[in-house]
């Protein structure tokens, strides 16, 4: 049996990393989620947090694709947001579909803001 350790780019470390960071994401998500008694509320910060960090993350690494920016990015912070919750708010309850389209409208802001912070992070620091 051939026992080698996977290359980084390879698929299985990818998914790897991917899987690890997505169950962390999905726990920091329930933690926070049940520490607001509003879940409306909680979900708004859930989301536009997870905005803000995935802007940063972005605007740290730029164009480059690492297993650590898979592990932040589509691991950690796409389960931690929760968009698909949001839009069912959406729809459940026409009166809620201007708190939708706002909430959207803040976390497209909150997305830039964090890719600016991230690139001015990562030029401060020389990479």
């Amino acid at each position: 049996m051939n026992q080698r350790a996977a290359a980084p780019d390879s698929l299985v470390a990818r998914a790897l990393v991917i899987f690890a960071g997505g169950m962390l994401g999905t726990a920091a998500r329930v933690s926070l989620l049940d520490w607001y008694d509003d879940d409306l509320a909680g979900l708004a910060v859930v989301n536009l947090l997870g905005c803000l960090l995935l802007g940063a993350i972005s605007g740290w690494f730029g164009q480059r694709v690492t297993l650590l920016r898979l592990f932040l990015a589509v691991g950690g912070v796409a389960s931690f947001t929760s968009w698909s919750s949001l839009a069912l708010q959406g729809i459940a309850s026409p009166s809620m579909v201007a708190l939708v389209a706002a909430e959207t409208v803040a976390g497209i802001c909150f997305a830039g803001l964090g890719h600016v912070i991230g690139r001015a992070v990562r030029r401060r620091r020389g990479r």
